[in-house]
This record gives structure tokens, C-alpha cells and sequence, in this order.
């Protein structure tokens, strides 16, 4: 699907998750939940990669199959090339090593009975990595490189003696102690101000240039993925809708999706006038029976008959761009 801008450090392959039913309420079975389907992503080594979607998008579920919190329902995830997908034990400890996750949430992520100095070592404990005063010194440098400073000053504060953006930070470390070669940061600023999730943002790009580690960065917001991200994907109710670069994307958006998403937000900085797309309908039309087509139709304004029974793929527009839609 993407051009060749060498070896992907992350490959997802026609990726799809389905929450299966249990049970049954009053003799009728629950339906299945699609939350992914059919996804193929590449992520490029040493890049800042968004995953923008609303809520229910499926953006974190990607997350959280990438590292292995959920098990895929088919399809395939390479790292490195090398196929990692429903990895187990030692081979799982080993994957996890390499790529971390930072969760949306600082005041869940972190263990209240665990000191920050704990918390950031655990990690090297897990994998035995270093002598107890190594891993005290990678804490320290590892939380000097997120802004906590003098890291001697947190060492053994607990988390509800910390603010939300350093709580953050300490999650942020306990990720990147361990080096990994990629890091999913799920809405990392979802819960903190403004002023706190520029400086998130800012830590984030810090993180690149320092440990040169590959990132994906999930949010809902196409101002934040434009802010930090080299290329975007636009997720939709489990389907990708569009890739490109960030600028692409922002300027030249071509799914109506992500048309929408720009006419719900304020101009860009910098980007002058932003055009009104108006392709989000403000009831939803009505579907046939069980869907089939393009999860965007019932809301989209430009939609036609062939778009309620057949699903899009994606196709090139242009180098490093690609749509999933019909009408472009």
C-alpha cells in the first residue's frame, strides 16, 4: 500500500478484530462488535506516525493489538519484518522489550504503592537489566530527559503526590527506560490542559532525537497529529479512510471523513482560510439491512448508492497519499 521509503519498523497486514458475543439476554444473542477491519498499516523507522480517529474509532485497539494486549482476530503484525503476531512467554517478554506503550491515563497507569524511582526501575528489573545502582542511574537520566528535574527530588515520591503532567512524565519514562525501538503513545494529553500537553508534545519529539526511537501517536485530534506527526492515518468505525503526510492531510484532505473532521475544527495556524467541506450529514441516513459498504455512508453527504454496498479501498492519489473512497 505505501511507497518504498525503506523497511517498515511496524507492519500491520489486513488486520481485524472482532469482540465475540457472550451470553444471551432474554433468548437473543448479542451481536458481534467489529472493531477493526481489514487494516494495513506501515510505520517508518524514525518517524512520528498519528492514528487519528473519534471515539469508537478503533485507533487504541490498534495500540493495544500492536503490543500484544489483545489478541488479533486475523491478519498479521511484522516487526522488523519479522512476524510477531500472538507471540507467548519468553518470545512476548523479549517483543515488549522493543516496543512499549504510554496509556492515556497517568492516574490508572501507575501503581499508587509503587515510589516513581519503583515504578521507572521495574522495567530493567523485568528483564534483568543492570545491577540495582544501574538501574538507579538509568532512572535518574531517563527521568531527567522527561523534565523532572532533579530527578533526586522524585525518586521516592509516590504518584498522588504528583500532578497529572508528571505523573505523565513518569509514565513516559517508565517507557523509554528500556530503549524499545517503538512506542505507542495512546492520548497521552487527553486528561491534561493545554500548557501540560504542549510540553507532553514537545517531550515526545525530545524523545525522538535523544533515544531515536520510532513513534505512534494516537489521538482524536488533527491539530495535535499535525503538530507532532510526519504521516497520518484517518481511522473510521475500524476502517482506514485516508494516509498521508501530516501536511497532505490537513491541507488537501480528500475523504469526506476527514473533511469533517477538519470543518469541526478551528483554522489551522498558518494555514490561512479553511474551506467549509460540509460533508457530514446531520441526521444519518437510514441503512438496509446489516451494513455493507463504506462505514462513513450513513453520515456523508456526498455518498451514493454504490457506497452502501461495497467498501472502498484504499488507492494512491498521489505519491504518499491514499484515500478510500469512491468519489475522489
Amino acid at each position: 500500500m505505501m511507497e518504498n521509503q525503506g523497511n517498515a519498523i511496524i507492519e500491520i497486514q489486513n488486520v481485524s478484530k472482532v469482540y465475540r458475543s457472550r451470553g444471551a439476554l432474554f433468548g437473543v444473542r448479542a451481536k458481534d462488535v467489529v472493531a477493526l477491519r481489514q487494516v494495513s498499516l506501515k510505520i517508518y523507522k524514525g518517524e512520528i506516525f498519528g492514528l487519528v480517529g473519534e471515539s469508537g474509532s478503533g485507533k487504541t485497539t490498534v495500540g493495544r493489538l500492536i503490543v500484544g494486549l489483545e489478541e488479533i482476530t486475523s491478519g498479521e503484525i511484522f516487526l522488523d519484518q519479522e512476524n510477531v503476531t500472538g507471540l507467548k512467554g519468553k518470545a512476548l517478554k523479549a517483543f515488549r522489550r522493543k516496543v512499549q506503550m504510554i496509556f492515556q491515563d497517568p492516574y490508572q497507569s501507575l501503581n499508587p504503592q509503587r515510589s516513581v524511582l519503583d515504578t521507572v526501575s521495574e522495567p530493567l528489573s523485568i528483564h534483568r537489566v543492570g545491577r540495582s545502582a544501574d538501574r538507579k542511574e538509568m532512572a535518574h537520566k531517563v527521568l531527567k530527559s522527561v523534565g523532572l528535574s532533579p530527578p533526586e527530588a522524585f525518586f521516592y515520591r509516590y504518584p498522588h503526590r504528583l500532578s497529572g503532567g508528571q505523573r505523565q512524565r513518569v509514565a513516559i519514562a517508565r517507557a523509554m527506560v528500556l530503549n524499545p525501538e517503538f512506542v505507542i503513545a495512546d492520548e497521552p494529553t487527553s486528561m491534561l490542559d493545554a500548557s501540560i500537553s504542549a510540553q507532553i508534545f514537545n517531550i515526545l519529539l525530545k524523545m525522538r532525537s535523544t533515544f531515536h526511537v520510532t513513534q505512534m501517536f494516537i489521538t482524536h485530534s488533527l491539530a495535535a497529529a499535525r503538530y507532532l506527526c510526519d504521516r497520518i492515518a484517518v481511522i473510521y468505525r475500524g476502517q482506514v479512510m485516508e494516509v498521508g503526510s501530516g501536511e497532505t492531510i490537513i491541507r488537501n484532505p480528500r475523504h469526506p471523513y476527514t473533511q469533517a473532521l477538519i470543518d469541526a475544527l478551528p483554522k489551522f495556524k498558518g494555514s490561512g482560510e479553511i474551506k467549509q467541506y460540509g460533508t457530514l450529514l446531520i441526521e444519518e441516513r437510514e441503512v438496509n439491512g446489516e451494513p455493507m459498504g463504506c462505514p462513513f455512508y450513513p453520515r456523508c453527504t456526498v455518498a451514493e448508492i454504490r457506497c452502501e454496498r461495497e467498501i472502498p479501498g484504499l488507492r494512491m492519489l498521489e505519491e504518499g497519499h491514499y484515500v478510500a473512497c469512491f468519489n475522489v
